[in-house]
């Protein structure tokens, strides 16, 4: 199907520079001289966030829908880049209700705008390169559509299927709980799972917080073969550390908030890892040993901050570069732009092994057009490419099969990636900025025309081959 273009607009001047900050390197060379180090995976929490680096609006736009990926590095201001955006999500995802139209919220998740991510789930162990489809993750509400419940722990396996981890049935046979809300969750090497809930929930053991943190053994746990959860003993599930306690932990690392005061009372607990620099902490409910784990907070008062159990409470250190300040933390810590009162804390929280930066495409202003005024405007925005290369991009007018999904190949040499696209149109080739971001003009679409259409739109690093990781978008 061959479709016209009404009119196409330049990007307004100064929208691929960036604020002044010394900003992204290579990533791979760092990776080389500087082995061990890792990328931070997060959600915004509270609400929505900005990116430290003056990026385009989509990509500056860090949704609570969606996760986003940072390297810390020592010495110089580093930025948060999309890491899994809701347009691919959406390219993920495939026909939820079977109506053909494969995209079906403007801005909003596959889950919903009242079903945000708010837990990231990486399993210990997990070796490089890691793509958004190795990453887990829960949603706040379950979503009938989705198909999810609130504390099933999903990827995005392939297209139109998700794989589970864990799931809401087997996380109240192991706390005694029902129709509970996951909301932080990391593994041991061991296999122990340590986790949290978004509410007080009633256990077997009495009531939890939100702030609690909870381990089930892995001596109580059966994984399968793909290294996901099979069964759980009931009622296997302990407390090791209460809200008091973690705020106490909060207390002891000297953390500040944006204004330099202390932590305040509210303490939601919103994501949890392993802390990379290895050790041990003491439970001070079971006296129990147990390996240092890296958590945060959802509240406000949080303003980006990440922390570790060891020493009895600290600012967590990634990479060589602490996780928040002493004298004032205020986002930028993990690659946000601070507001007038700081930000919000993370809404989940993972760690990888460090990589280059995913090569994402995003559309904006929305993912769903509809019919308005007649007519509708796009603009492609691609993250991640090679700084000072130069970025192609196209789109493919895809299938409309209720059931069906966007296409997904294995790439063929000399590309590197996934193949999005099975019919692939020219949009044009844009310069990247020094933080390898690129966007085509605004393009201007008759929405009669568009009407009924599945759009996948996918960009190529000229220079490298490579592929993005492709958008979706639908017209209704």
């Amino acid at each position: 199907m061959a479709f016209p273009v009404l009119s196409t607009f330049a990007p307004a001047h100064g929208a691929l520079s960036m604020r002044p900050l010394a900003l992204f390197a290579s990533l791979p060379l760092l990776a080389a001289i500087a082995p061990a180090q890792h990328l931070v995976l997060m959600t915004s929490g509270a609400a929505e966030e900005r990116t430290l680096a003056l990026d385009l609006p989509e990509i500056d736009t860090i949704r609570r829908e969606e996760i986003y990926e940072v390297f810390p590095l020592p010495g110089g201001a580093y930025s948060a880049r999309p890491f899994l955006p809701v347009s691919l999500q959406w390219h993920y995802v495939g026909d939820l209700d079977n109506d053909g139209q494969y995209v079906e919220a403007s801005t909003a998740g596959p889950a919903g705008s009242s079903a945000v991510i708010d837990e990231i789930f990486v399993k210990a162990g997990t070796t490089g390169p890691v793509t958004p489809r190795d990453v887990f993750f829960s949603i706040s509400a379950a979503s009938a559509v989705f198909g999810v419940l609130a504390s099933d722990v999903v990827r995005y396996a392939a297209q139109g299927v998700r794989e589970v981890f864990l799931t809401e049935a087997q996380l109240e046979i192991a706390t005694g709980g029902t129709t509970l809300n996951l909301d932080a969750l990391c593994q041991t090497f061991a296999g122990d799972l340590f986790f949290s809930f978004a509410l007080t929930e009633a256990l077997h053991f009495g009531s939890a917080a939100d702030g609690d943190l909870l381990c089930i053994p892995a001596a109580a746990i059966t994984y399968d073969g793909n290294g996901n959860v099979a069964a759980i003993v009931a009622n296997s599930a302990v407390r090791v550390a209460t809200e008091a306690q973690l705020l106490a932990m909060v207390s002891n690392s000297g953390f500040r908030q944006s204004n330099g005061t202390t932590a305040g009372t509210l303490f939601n607990l919103s994501g949890l890892e392993l802390d990379p620099n290895g050790g041990t902490w003491v439970s001070p409910v079971d006296s129990n040993s147990y390996p240092n784990l890296l958590f945060c907070w959802r509240d406000a008062a949080n303003d980006g901050a990440i922390l570790s159990t060891a020493g009895g409470g600290s600012i967590a250190v990634i990479n060589g570069v602490p996780m928040g300040s002493t004298v004032a933390t205020t986002g930028a810590q993990i690659g946000w732009l601070p507001g007038v009162s700081g930000t919000s804390g993370p809404g989940g929280l993972a760690l990888i092994p460090v990589q280059g930066p995913q090569f994402t495409l995003l559309n904006y202003p929305r993912n769903l057009h509809t019919m308005g005024d007649g007519q509708t405007f796009v603009q492609l925005q691609s993250s991640g490419g090679q700084p000072g290369s130069f970025t192609l991009m196209a789109w493919s007018v895809e299938g409309n099969v209720p059931g069906g999904a966007f296409p997904a190949l294995p790439a063929v040499p000399p590309f590197v990636g996934e193949f999005g696209l099975l019919s692939p149109i020219i949009v044009g080739v844009y310069a990247n900025d020094a933080l390898g971001n690129a966007a085509s003009p605004l393009i201007v679409l008759p929405t009669a025309v568009m009407s009924g259409v599945n759009l996948a739109a996918q960009a190529l690093d000229i220079v490298t081959f490579e592929l993005s990781r492709p958008s979706a978008m639908s017209f209704l």
